[in-house]
């Protein structure tokens, strides 16, 4: 039995150590255990808001789940060290009878050692225990100051995350509105430098959606900061380009760029965030773009339509896990949407 109690506490304390290592420190992607929270609670909140991106709720679901990471990883440090130190009945004496503790004042004693409150009623049985209480000590201050630290770029990288959106929703709402309002009757000028802009701040977005996959569960019920909605508009346009190719300017490489960075961040995303629909969306542009420009023939952009299917479904599929739906990227807003 004792035995058993220790290798369960060590086992516990790896399972601690190796959770909190990837999710923290290593830059590709969270702890298996991590993972499974998060989705989990992301699921009931999900549940709670019926699927509706625009409810207030899933807001909170990001802070909530950043919180549980670090409840459960000091709860599993303790539960750890519990399991260790009642793996022995003399482990921890009562400082004024002298008698070995009870396990629940061996699970106090663990307690206040992790948050370094002082050596209350108990003290270590011997001086074995003395240097498990050292060794205890030294890694909860090094595994909470971990997860305190951890919130700090999870949070600007939060901020940087609704920047982007809100960079994408000042450029239009919609596909149309991007190209009506990008278009000064002979190019797409007004653009490329705010497509140049957006480069650098989708690349950062995917390798911090690497190293934070948490930042997935950062709701915004607003359209305007929903950095998913942003995304689905942004390549929808790139799309119309690249089947309809409307800009024919010596400058069109802008749009290949960007969609490189926009590749560049859907690669990022496995198949945990993105589940991909089972039809693509509709792709009818060609009656309202083609009085303004020249365009291919219909036929042949049919057929490049085809070769995109199977991304936008993965668009589609991307916003739906979202909570929202394909006409939240086709329709304007209204005021009270931004």
């Amino acid at each position: 039995m004792k035995i058993l109690l220790i290798g369960l506490g060590i086992a516990v304390q790896l399972l601690v150590l190796v959770d909190m290592f990837k999710t923290i420190v290593n830059i590709n992607g969270a702890g298996q255990l991590s993972n499974w929270v998060s989705k989990k609670v992301w699921r009931l909140f999900f549940i709670i808001a019926r699927g509706n991106g625009d409810n207030k709720i899933l807001n909170i679901c990001g802070p909530i789940i950043l919180l549980t990471f670090l409840f459960m990883w000091i709860t599993l440090i303790w539960f750890g060290y519990s399991l260790i130190f009642i793996s022995d009945h003399n482990s921890v004496l009562n400082n004024h009878t002298q008698e070995p503790a009870t396990a629940l004042g061996q699970v106090y004693y663990v307690g206040y050692t992790l948050t370094s409150l002082g050596n209350g009623d108990y003290r270590a049985g011997s001086g074995v225990w003395q240097i498990v209480s050292n060794i205890m000590g030294l890694n909860s201050m090094i595994f909470i100051s971990l997860g305190i630290s951890y919130i700090l770029p999870v949070l600007q990288a939060v901020v940087d995350k609704r920047t982007l959106a809100v960079h994408i929703d000042k450029l239009g709402a919609t596909p149309e509105e991007i190209i009506e309002n990008g278009y000064n009757g002979d190019n797409f000028e007004p653009l490329y430098q705010r497509f140049s802009n957006l480069e650098n701040l989708l690349i950062k977005h995917g390798e911090r959606h690497l190293a934070y996959p948490i930042l997935h569960y950062f709701h915004s019920n607003k359209k305007a900061h929903a950095v998913t909605l942003s995304l689905a508009v942004l390549d929808e346009t790139i799309t119309i380009q690249e089947v309809y190719q409307i800009d024919k300017s010596t400058k069109r490489y802008h749009w290949y760029i960007l969609r490189g960075a926009l590749d560049n961040f859907f690669e990022r995303l496995d198949s945990s965030f993105i589940l991909a629909a089972k039809e693509a969306p509709p792709f009818d542009y060609f009656e309202k773009l083609s009085d303004k420009f020249t365009m291919e023939n219909k036929k042949e952009c049919l057929k490049k339509i085809k070769n995109m299917e199977e991304r936008r479904r993965k668009i589609k599929g991307y916003i739906r896990n979202d909570g929202w739906n394909w006409k939240d990227v086709k329709i304007a807003r209204s005021k009270k949407d931004k």
